[in-house]
C-alpha cells in the first residue's frame, strides 16, 4: 500500500487531474492548475456545499472507494435537484489523513468522476490538505437554472404532498451493514445506502411546471425534513406514508430479526435522497415524471404547524425525528 503522504501532494494531484480533466468542456473558461476556476454559465447559478467524513458518513471498512466518491458528489446533486436546477461544476476540497492509501482514494476520485458524468456535471477545481485527521470530502456544487426555481417555501394549504423516490430502504441497508448481514433479500437495500441516486431527472421536470411548487431533499429522514418544509412555508403537513413497496413479507420478517422497526426507518432512517414535494391538486407528479422515478401522493398541505406523520396507518408520537449533527 502507498499512502497519500508517501505519493505526495504533488503527484496526487496530477493524478486526480488526470481523471477529471477529460470532463471539461467549453463552458469551462479555466480549469483546476490556476488560482481559481473561471466558467461561463448560461443562466442563473444555483450553488450548495456538503461534506461527508470517514466514519461518519460512511463505514470506513465496508464501503468500497468508489462509492465514497459517488456519495460525495451525489450529496450535492441531490440538493440540486430539490432546487430544479441542471448540474454544472464541482468544487472538491480533500482533507486527507496521512496514512490514507492513495490507490483507494484514486477509485474513490473515479467513481465522484463517474457519477459526474451521469448527470452532465464536471470537476473544475478544488484543494488538498493532508494531516492527521479523519478523511473528508467537501464538495461545492453548481448548478444552472433555467425553469422555475423550487423552494421548500412554497408549500400551500390544499396542496397535495408527493414523495419522488424512496425512503427506509438505505437506512436498513445500513443497519445491515453494521451488523453483518448480507443476505439477498437485504442487498438492494445495502446498494441503496452505498450508491444512493439523486433525483435529479425528476427535479428538472418538476420546475417545467407552471405554479407553486415546493421541494426539498430528503436526506435527514422524511419526518424531520418534512417539519422543516412545514416551518418554512408556515403551514401544516398531513403525511400518510403507505407501506413501501419494497417492504415485502420475507424483508419484514429480517426486519423483526434484526430489531430493525421498519416503520420508523420509512420516517426518520435518513440517507434516502428522495424528494419531497407539494403541488396543487391538478398536477399530477406521477404523469409528469413520465416513469423516470416513482412518485408517491402521501398526503395534503393544511392550515397550521408542524407534521402528522403516519407511517403504514400508524401513528409516529412525539416530536419529528431524523439525524442531526451533533445528536
Amino acid at each position: 500500500m502507498t499512502t497519500v503522504s508517501e505519493l505526495g501532494e504533488r503527484a496526487l494531484l496530477e493524478a486526480l487531474l488526470d481523471l477529471w480533466r477529460p470532463d471539461l468542456d467549453e463552458e469551462v473558461v479555466l480549469g483546476p492548475g490556476d488560482d481559481a476556476a473561471v466558467v461561463d454559465l448560461p443562466g442563473r447559478a444555483v450553488m450548495t456545499v456538503d461534506s461527508i467524513v470517514a466514519g461518519q458518513d460512511w463505514l470506513v471498512d465496508q464501503t468500497p472507494p468508489q462509492a465514497i466518491g459517488h456519495r460525495a458528489a451525489a450529496v450535492n446533486l441531490s440538493d440540486l435537484a430539490a432546487m430544479g436546477a441542471s448540474p454544472r461544476h464541482l468544487l472538491v476540497a480533500l482533507d486527507l489523513n496521512s496514512n490514507d492509501d492513495a490507490d483507494d482514494l484514486l477509485e474513490a476520485a473515479l467513481g465522484l468522476a463517474q457519477t459526474c458524468r451521469q448527470f452532465g456535471a464536471r470537476v473544475i477545481g478544488g484543494d488538498i490538505g493532508i494531516g492527521s485527521g479523519p478523511q473528508r470530502w467537501t464538495v461545492t456544487a453548481v448548478g444552472v437554472q433555467t425553469d422555475e426555481l423550487l423552494t421548500r417555501s412554497a408549500a400551500q394549504p390544499g396542496h397535495r404532498i408527493w414523495l419522488v423516490g424512496e425512503v427506509g430502504q438505505a437506512a436498513l441497508g445500513l443497519h445491515a451493514l453494521l451488523h453483518g448481514r448480507e443476505d439477498p433479500l437485504l442487498q438492494p437495500c445495502i446498494k441503496a445506502h452505498l450508491w444512493p441516486t439523486p433525483q435529479v431527472a425528476a427535479g428538472q421536470l418538476l420546475a417545467q411546471l407552471s405554479g407553486p411548487i415546493a421541494a426539498m431533499d430528503v436526506s435527514d429522514g422524511l419526518w424531520l425534513d418534512a417539519a422543516r418544509m412545514a416551518e418554512a412555508s408556515g403551514c401544516a403537513l398531513r403525511i400518510q406514508l403507505p407501506r413501501p413497496n419494497w417492504m415485502s413479507p420475507d424483508r419484514e420478517a429480517l426486519c423483526t430479526e434484526l430489531g430493525w422497526n421498519w416503520r420508523d426507518g420509512c420516517a426518520a432512517g435518513g440517507d434516502d435522497y428522495a424528494l419531497l414535494i407539494t403541488a396543487p391538486w391538478d398536477v399530477d407528479v406521477t404523469a409528469t415524471l413520465g416513469g423516470i422515478a416513482p412518485a408517491t401522493p402521501i398526503g395534503i398541505v393544511e392550515v397550521g404547524q408542524g407534521v402528522q406523520m403516519d407511517v403504514d396507518s400508524h401513528r409516529l408520537a412525539g416530536q419529528p425525528q431524523g439525524y442531526l449533527h451533533g445528536n
